[in-house]
């Protein structure tokens, strides 16, 4: 069961993060550089609202969302023949929600502690908006994305409450780490509980440390 949990973790959390890079810096563009503070204000209450809620109000709400009856459940259901709730694809579904909030609003701060200078210069050599982005804005500010972006697969790796409202507790399907550690708890089942806390342990800490070196090249390539 511990390497099965492992492998579905780390896969779930892969997921949901590749999910979220394409939002975050969607998002993040346009809080940065789109200067209209009502719609501004409106996205950072989006982005941080699974934050603030419990995951397992985010799990439910993805529930009724998701469910058969739900708005996005009918037509995934009825129209593509899809089912969502209490498949993987939930739980990807489930740690993306409450990751999001983390990964966004580090990639914010990457992007707003880029020299505008340097993009009006881009603009006016000829520069695309586009080619802007890649050549000057993500270039700048790469080791704050690259630490954003680990931070949200780092909470994906300790997501339980959404995922066990969302996706249930199915060995192989949605039972990631922390709820084989639930399960274990449940069970008394202390051989793998051992097992499951080391690994749980061992990916956070060598999360956060990369993290940690990360933020710190960031800090430093922008005082050069």
């Amino acid at each position: 069961m511990v390497t099965e949990a492992l492998i579905l973790t780390i896969q779930v959390s892969i997921y949901a993060t590749l999910l979220n890079i394409p939002l975050a810096i969607l998002f993040s563009l346009i809080i940065t550089r789109y200067k209209s503070r009502s719609i501004n204000l409106i996205l950072d209450v989006l982005i941080s609202l699974p934050l603030v809620l419990p995951p397992v109000l985010s799990g439910y709400f993805l529930l009724i969302i998701f469910s058969p009856t739900g708005f996005v459940g009918v037509f995934l259901n009825n129209v593509l023949g899809i089912e969502v709730v209490f498949t993987k694809m939930a739980a990807v579904l489930a740690c993306s929600v409450v990751s999001f909030p983390l990964m966004a609003r580090a990639v914010i701060i990457a992007f707003d502690s880029v020299n505008r200078d340097l993009e009006k210069i881009a603009r006016s050599l000829g520069a695309g908006y586009i080619r802007m982005f890649f050549s000057v804005t993500l270039r700048e500010s790469k080791y704050g994305v690259m630490a954003g972006i680990l931070l949200g697969f780092a909470r994906s790796l300790g997501e339980f409450g959404a995922t066990i409202i969302f996706a249930g507790n199915i060995q192989g399907i949605s039972r990631t780490i922390p709820l084989a550690i639930f399960q274990s708890i449940q069970t008394g089942n202390d051989n793998d509980l051992g097992l499951l806390i080391f690994c749980s342990v061992g990916l956070g800490f060598l999360a956060v440390l990369i993290n940690y070196f990360l933020i710190h090249k960031s800090i430093r390539n922008n005082r050069e």
